[in-house]
């Protein structure tokens, strides 16, 4: 469809029949949207106990990179062994670095009110809703759950299972940045697919995850 969309007769057409850009505007809608593409590495799975050592974000407007937001971030605790090893995170990487709490002004700041993706939501959220200090409720868009619902027959549904299955290189796993990139890329590949499927903009892809 967007081949079309940007074909020469299309545009010509366009100018004889104004309700085509009318469609184009309809179907372009989540291109055009706002997004912060975010993902966390932390010292556990508990937000509650556990605490947020990296923080990695894309923030995309038409489609396009505009800025970059990363940073480690140094936990009052100890990083266990299993997570450095997980991550590659350790002690001495994150010491001298700011505390959640030095950062969550500037991270807030960054996130606005835009439209937020992750690859598991009901992970990333929680953990930032609990040490960033103050409420938000910025639309969610999670691909783990576009991914179960509309590719359940994939082996499973982890970030580079998904990759995979869209051809995307996934580099420097289990850290913030490489993976909200790769989220980033199979966001931009899932929108096409979700515009098949009736999907053109955000309200319709609130009714997704109600």
């Amino acid at each position: 469809m967007q081949n079309i969309l940007q074909d020469k007769e299309f545009q010509r057409l366009e100018k004889l029949y104004p309700f085509l850009s009318r469609a184009r505007e309809h179907i372009a809608q989540l291109e055009k949207e706002k997004y912060v593409i975010v993902d966390v590495e932390t010292t556990g799975l508990d937000p509650v106990q556990n605490e947020i050592i990296e923080i990695g974000a894309l923030k995309v407007e038409e489609g396009e990179v505009k800025d970059v937001f990363n940073t480690l971030i140094c936990p009052s605790a100890e990083i266990s062994s299993r997570i450095e090893q997980l991550t590659g995170i350790n002690k001495e990487m994150v010491s001298g670095h700011p505390t959640i709490k030095d950062i969550a002004p500037q991270f807030l700041s960054f996130m606005g009110n835009n439209i937020i993706v992750a690859h598991n939501t009901d992970f990333d959220i929680p953990f930032l809703k609990h040490h960033l200090g103050k409420k938000f409720d910025n639309m969610l868009v999670c691909t783990l759950k576009l991914s179960k619902k509309y590719l359940p027959n994939l082996s499973n549904h982890k970030l580079h299972t998904l990759a995979a299955y869209y051809g995307i290189n996934a580099q420097n796993q289990h850290r913030a940045l490489g993976d909200v990139e790769t989220t980033y890329q199979i966001w931009t590949k899932m929108i096409p697919f979700l515009r098949d499927k009736g999907i053109y903009s955000k309200e319709d892809l609130q009714k997704v995850f109600l």
